[in-house]
């Protein structure tokens, strides 16, 4: 990866967790020197996250101001390290006692998306309206089972005005199947909880709306776009054209006993 793209990257995914933490009714994003620090007012540990940009900021002491902030607003939350930044971060944390997740691929695609088959039943529309985004916040809650009061704090009402934010839903027939959201900030895009209905896998509904959404980047000069992979997608995004550039993980401090990720 050129320096250049990887700076807009790192740039643009500051920009866009500031944008996804400030829209919530009770969102704090935090941006220092050494690090970021993201409060949802949700109870999920990786909606709450210190995000280490410097040494200094996986520190003794930056982690003990974090665990202090975090626990008084009585909330879960997770250490959000990126690996080639601090590639002894895990053992740093490990002999601290935080627990790992699992790793994801950070990917990026610069330029347009591969030619990929369509599905022609899949119809793909921006989230405009209220009752769609009641649509949208409906799918992911039964995709993911979060409470649905929750969804609707991260996907606020005043995202349908916002030039950053961009929500789609994939509908089959009057059905909405599939949901995901683009982020625009600072001339790069990020892809954001792309889902679909378990009923309605392996029927081309997120290659199709992966598409759709890689097209508006495009046409809005918001190239990249970076995602944070799971296993399971590892194989759409790489049809897609993306690459992998590095690695994202969370890790619970010492102590908490959260099996639900």
């Amino acid at each position: 990866m050129e320096s250049a793209i990887r700076e807009k990257i790192d740039t643009h995914v500051l920009a866009a967790q500031a944008v996804l933490y400030r829209t919530m009714a009770e969102g704090i994003f935090a941006i220092t020197s050494n690090w970021a620090r993201g409060y949802s007012g949700l109870r999920w540990p990786n909606f709450n996250v210190l995000l280490p940009l410097t040494p200094a900021g996986l520190s003794d002491d930056a982690l003990a101001d974090s665990a202090a902030f975090f626990s008084q607003k009585r909330v879960y939350y997770t250490v959000e390290l990126i690996h080639d930044r601090f590639p002894d971060g895990p053992d740093f944390l490990d002999k601290r006692g935080y627990q790992p997740w699992p790793p994801q691929p950070a990917m990026y695609l610069s330029g347009s998306p591969a030619d990929v088959c369509l599905t022609p039943e899949v119809v793909v529309e921006p989230v405009t309206t209220v009752p769609t985004l009641t649509a949208f916040c409906t799918t992911l809650h039964r995709v993911y089972d979060f409470p649905l009061a929750d969804m609707a704090k991260l996907a606020p009402v005043s995202h349908l005005n916002h030039e950053a934010v961009n929500h789609y839903l994939a509908f089959w027939g009057d059905v909405p199947v599939g949901a995901g959201t683009l982020v625009c900030a600072e001339g790069a895009s990020s892809i954001w909880n792309l889902s679909t209905l378990d009923g309605y896998r392996q029927r081309g509904v997120a290659t199709t709306l992966l598409h759709r959404m890689l097209v508006d980047a495009e046409k809005n000069d918001c190239s990249p776009t970076v995602l944070y992979s799971t296993a399971q997608a590892f194989r759409l995004f790489s049809k897609m054209g993306f690459e992998i550039f590095t690695q994202r993980q969370w890790f619970l401090p010492p102590g908490i006993d959260y099996d639900d990720e």
